[in-house]
């Protein structure tokens, strides 16, 4: 069974997401402010869920059948 874009490119993104929000964690990089972590993970989280619902969108257009030319 193959694997729908609109899954899991965004799968792929939220599992990379992950890693870098585990490897940013304010208390390991005292570099970055808990806000600062909060805002990017929220915004990163946000461009994600918009790339799904596009993605999908885009795959449902495409699937459709389109009427014959009269």
């Amino acid at each position: 069974m193959k694997i729908k874009r609109s899954i899991g490119v965004p799968a792929a993104l939220l599992l990379y997401l992950i890693a870098i929000g585990i490897y940013a964690w304010p208390g390991h990089n005292s570099n970055v402010t808990y806000g600062q972590w909060t805002a990017v993970i929220t915004v990163t989280f946000g461009c994600i869920v918009v790339l799904y619902f596009l993605l999908r969108r885009r795959e449902r257009h495409r699937n459709t059948p389109k009427s014959p030319k009269e």
